[in-house]
């Protein structure tokens, strides 16, 4: 024999699990009721924090008018008790302080009055949570977005030279159209930088950023990521999922490192560019698109047109305006700005302080090349603020390629030239750093070991090991020659001590 209340809670949470929205669900579970014959109708009415109603649910038939309702909700909402008016039941939803809302029911037994009474509580009470986890999400995404906006406003730009400026001034006047963006600079010149600010400063700027590096996946990884896919489509494809092309509708994407994509993917790409439009994998289903493409590269997509590994009508595609990002290293003059603010920035994020910055520190940064670009300097501000001791970031903080880097040395490398000094000077460098990282004390001693090694060997080899030339030659006497070449005489060498 069937249970009545174990019918109803059946049905109602069947009819939940099929929508499981507050209202369809109450009003699902209120019918049911009404039509076993367990009740002839019912009201909820949900409450606010402060005891203001939020809504209400009513089916079926009222014994009382709304200023009735409304008294006892009210008395209810205060006792936190159960209460009978004629044939109408009165249940307060809550515990403690907290009520969620009121149930009346009309003409009900009190084991299904109770049964709903129960449900109906854990249903506002989860519906109440996901409003809140949906308003606190709300909130986050809205400060978040300020926070990108702040970011990436022209305040936090810092652009001193003309050439950066330049190319920030064609960033803004591109933004309000909706051309396909190519974006061209050596790693780490900052191309994400500029495609965001597109973004920002465009009308679609309240729609998704998406960005995707297209040189970190594989051929059949990217396009699942960039397209999406149909359940079952292949291994492990257990649901159907969007990919970023369509998570950037309305929106932009960014598709860094373009020139890495194979062949049969740039075929793909241009068919998304020229229509608009894509099928997930393993579907035939075609899908519109609303999505401004910017794309970057640090390779020279026309000579990679001429090679044949890059398609001439993708790059076509892609190429409708053009931005040229320049390299750290011809910008000088944006090196003091650059250190200043990545000083502030890992200053505040290490809870350090430091005042000043070595004037030493300045000119060697602004003639070291810095291959790696803004994201090189700015992990070295990050090491040096991490490991300075004091006040003030020194040229002992310096990475070692900066300490070892001679300008002259590299003039003579472009001339075809390498001159002594600045060779020797390129070394003590090296070996200075090396010895404040190893804690040395013999800096001196070492140096001077090696230079007079290749010095007396020179000599003696000049002179035909003839010790008193040789001694002569130096300006010191045979004996004198005779120790040093002593103290040497563990060095591998070409000479003898007799």
């Amino acid at each position: 024999m069937s249970n009545p209340l174990l019918d109803l809670l059946d049905a109602a949470t069947e009819a939940r699990i099929n929508d499981p929205r507050l209202r369809a669900s109450v009003l699902a579970a209120l019918r049911l009721a009404q039509g076993m014959g367990l009740l002839t109708g019912g009201r909820l009415v949900t409450l606010r924090h402060e005891g203001g109603v939020r809504e209400i649910i009513t089916h079926g038939e009222s014994s009382q008018s709304e200023e009735d309702d409304r008294t006892a909700i009210a008395r209810a909402r205060e006792s936190h008790a159960q209460t009978q008016q004629g044939q109408l039941s009165i249940y307060p939803l809550g515990k403690a302080k907290r009520i969620h809302g009121v149930l009346l029911l009309e003409k009900v037994d009190a084991d299904t009055g109770h049964l709903l009474a129960d449900l109906f509580l854990q249903w506002c009470a989860m519906n109440e949570f996901l409003n809140l986890e949906k308003a606190e999400l709300i909130d986050e995404n809205v400060q978040l977005r300020e926070e990108i906006r702040t970011r990436f406003s022209d305040h936090n730009i810092i652009a001193v030279s003309g050439s950066f400026r330049r190319v920030l001034e064609a960033g803004h006047r591109v933004a309000a159209s909706t051309a396909t963006v190519l974006v061209h600079g050596e790693t780490g010149t900052g191309k994400e930088l500029i495609a965001r600010i597109i973004h920002e400063h465009s009308p679609r700027a309240n729609g998704p950023f998406i960005t995707v590096n297209c040189g970190a996946l594989s051929e059949s990884l990217l396009e699942s990521e960039l397209f999406g896919h149909v359940k079952g489509a292949f291994t492990g494809a257990i649901t159907d999922r969007k990919g970023r092309f369509e998570a950037a509708h309305q929106g932009t994407i960014f598709l860094d490192e373009i020139g890495e994509v194979s062949p049969g993917m740039q075929v793909r790409l241009l068919r998304v560019l020229q229509e608009m439009e894509i099928e997930r994998v393993g579907d035939t289903k075609v899908r519109k698109l609303d999505v401004r493409v910017v794309a970057a590269t640090n390779r020279v997509l026309e000579k990679e047109v001429e090679k044949g590994t890059f398609r001439a009508d993708l790059y076509y595609r892609l190429n409708v305006v053009y931005l040229q990002i320049p390299p750290l290293r011809s910008r000088v003059e944006d090196i003091p700005h650059l250190v200043e603010h990545f000083l502030g920035v890992y200053c505040q994020r290490n809870t350090k302080y430091i005042e000043s910055v070595s004037r030493d520190v300045i000119e060697a940064m602004c003639q070291y090349p810095w291959p790696g670009n803004v994201r090189e300097l700015e992990n070295c501000i990050e090491k040096m603020v991490v490991m300075a001791p004091g006040k003030e970031l020194t040229t002992d903080l310096l990475p070692l390629a900066i300490m070892a880097f001679d300008p002259h040395q590299e003039t003579d490398k472009v001339h075809g030239l390498a001159t002594f000094e600045s060779r020797l000077k390129s070394y003590m460098r090296a070996e200075t750093h090396s010895a404040l990282e190893r804690g040395a004390l013999d800096l001196y001693d070492t140096v001077r070991t090696k230079w007079e090694r290749y010095l007396f060997e020179a000599v003696l080899n000049a002179t035909h090991n003839n010790k008193s030339k040789a001694a002569q030659m130096l300006g010191i006497t045979r004996n004198t020659l005779g120790v040093k070449l002593k103290e040497l005489s563990a060095e591998t060498r070409a000479w003898s001590v007799d």
